[in-house]
């Protein structure tokens, strides 16, 4: 059985309730699934945005790392994400395998406050989970 931590986030208009809903939908797509509390932070970059909605996840899953990421960002576009919405600062829902077993595959995204937040009521770090 496969792990990972995603991170999940919004910042348009009903974030939260997106973000909420996410997590249901995220849970139908694998074998277990924990999430924090949903929890608003402040946008990270130069874009001018909006403050996001975030949770995360732990998630176990027999697929692959590929088959995952291809099911969370098929969903991403299904609710609406565009490629040129990053540019734009618009974020309609974002999910992130941030760490994989053992691998951690967005390194700066475990220091931010969208993931340390969640982390930490989960009481969870990148090398156990």
């Amino acid at each position: 059985m496969n792990k990972a931590i995603i991170g999940i986030g919004s910042n348009l208009e009903d974030a939260k309730q997106r973000v909420e809903e996410c997590c249901k939908d995220v849970l139908s797509m694998v074998d277990e699934a924990k999430f924090s509390s949903i929890y608003e932070t402040e946008a990270v970059g130069s874009i001018p945005q909006p403050n996001y909605y975030n949770c995360v996840g732990v998630l176990a899953t027999s697929q692959t790392f590929e088959e995952l990421k291809q099911k969370l960002k098929d969903y991403e576009r299904l609710a609406g994400r565009l490629p040129e919405h990053k540019s734009e600062g618009k974020v309609i829902i974002d999910i992130d395998i941030v760490v994989w077993n053992t691998d951690v595959i967005k390194s700066t995204d475990l220091s931010r406050s969208y993931m340390t937040i969640g982390m930490d009521e989960l009481n969870i770090s990148a090398s156990g989970f």
